[in-house]
């Protein structure tokens, strides 16, 4: 299942090596998320992280200034076992106005 949503990126990493004879070659974006809120044990937000391709895709947005928000094209992806979401493509949209304090 694909989709579009608009998410706050607040970090990005990147990794290209071998281990153990296995070549990585990964983008991971870290977002804001909610927490759940819905047995009042939680509130406010965290960061989830999300892949995002490879690790050519960080050069992407490495210059931008953190946190941004992007408008985000996204997969649910499954193994048969478990789900995950992946973003495909994000386009920035404007600078993530920080938080008052």
């Amino acid at each position: 299942m694909q989709f579009q949503t608009q998410l706050k990126i607040l970090g990005a990493k990147r990794f290209k090596d071998t281990v153990d004879g296995t070549l990585y070659d990964t983008t991971k974006l870290f977002v804001e998320v909610n927490l759940n809120d819905n047995n009042g044990n939680a509130v406010g937000s965290a960061s989830s992280e999300m892949q995002w391709g490879t690790s050519d895709n960080f050069a992407k947005i490495s210059a931008l200034s953190f946190p941004f928000l992007a408008l985000c094209d996204m997969e649910m992806v499954t193994n048969g076992k478990t789900t995950k979401t992946v973003i495909n493509d994000l386009r920035p949209v404007t600078a993530a106005k920080p938080s008052a304090s």
